[in-house]
């Protein structure tokens, strides 16, 4: 074997020996199986999993992958590509394809809280006309009933500002919309909490509360309903729930993509999610 052979053969081992060892690690921070167990028997510490890992990885790949694939980066499949068996290229396989739906997930996830930032800044899609149409039920529970008469004023002002003449028709079918989308809403609310009422004993007190009416609230409470009717907002739009907004316009538009260095961050503030 000539030098260069024995430089390129080192190259090989070198990179296999760095992917087994981030399929080690990939794998011990897993919560995958490792070992049947006993009631009350401590958990395994990372050593002994990582021991019991590196046995099995060593002496039966196929059940290595059988038990670890979904663990297993896509950098790190090249690794196995030498064990050719039915068995491994299944499992190899599987891995190419849950990653790769894993990372389109990620990367619309990624696009549809870039176009969110964008709209908020942009302030049309998130204005309190815009979210009223959407979703009227849930703004009037949580923001109009508790608006003054002065403040509802303001808000039908500033909600129909742009209107004009020629365009009274239009926006009044779109009232006629709203309306029936608030009861919709409305219908579909109740229908809920007959269902939590029924398997709560107190469900005739609470109702009988219910029915009084809103309630005066404090400055303080209005500001923390207000947040959190739209972080609500915020959710539905992520999770693909705006039934009439064109996600295709966004899921597949690369002009969403934040900056490279943004993506861990995004990726891990999912993850949590």
């Amino acid at each position: 074997m000539s030098e260069m052979e024995i430089e390129v053969s080192d190259d090989i081992n070198g990179e296999l020996e760095k992917m087994k060892e981030s399929i080690l690690v990939s794998v011990v921070e897993s919560c995958g199986f490792f070992r049947s167990q006993q009631v009350g028997e401590p958990d395994l510490t990372v050593s002994e999993k990582r021991e019991i890992a590196s046995k099995l990885l060593s002496q039966n790949v196929p059940l290595f992958l059988e038990r670890y694939w979904k663990y297993i980066k896509l950098e790190d499949v090249s690794y196995f590509e030498s064990f050719k068996s039915y068995e491994v290229n299944f499992y190899l396989s599987e891995i190419r394809k849950f990653r790769d739906a894993h990372l389109n997930n990620i990367q619309i996830k990624n696009r549809r809280y870039g176009a969110l930032k964008k709209m908020i800044q942009e302030g049309s899609y998130f204005s309190d006309a815009e979210m009223k149409k959407r979703y009227p039920y849930l703004y009037d529970q949580m923001i109009f009933q508790h608006l003054t008469e002065n403040e509802r004023i303001a808000a039908y002002k500033e909600q129909h500002k742009d209107e004009k003449f020629s365009s009274f028709l239009m926006g009044q079918m779109e009232r006629n919309v709203e309306n029936c989308l608030f009861e919709e809403q409305k219908n579909e609310n109740e229908a809920v909490k007959e269902e939590e009422e029924d398997e709560d004993d107190e469900s005739e007190e609470e109702s009988e509360l219910e029915d009084e009416g809103p309630k005066f609230i404090s400055p303080s409470e209005k500001s923390r309903l207000r947040e959190e009717f739209t972080d609500i907002m915020y959710e539905k739009f992520l999770s693909g729930k705006d039934s009439h907004f064109d996600y295709s316009s966004v899921d597949y538009n690369a002009e969403y993509d934040p900056p490279e260095k943004y993506y861990d961050d995004e990726e891990k503030y999912f993850s949590n999610e």
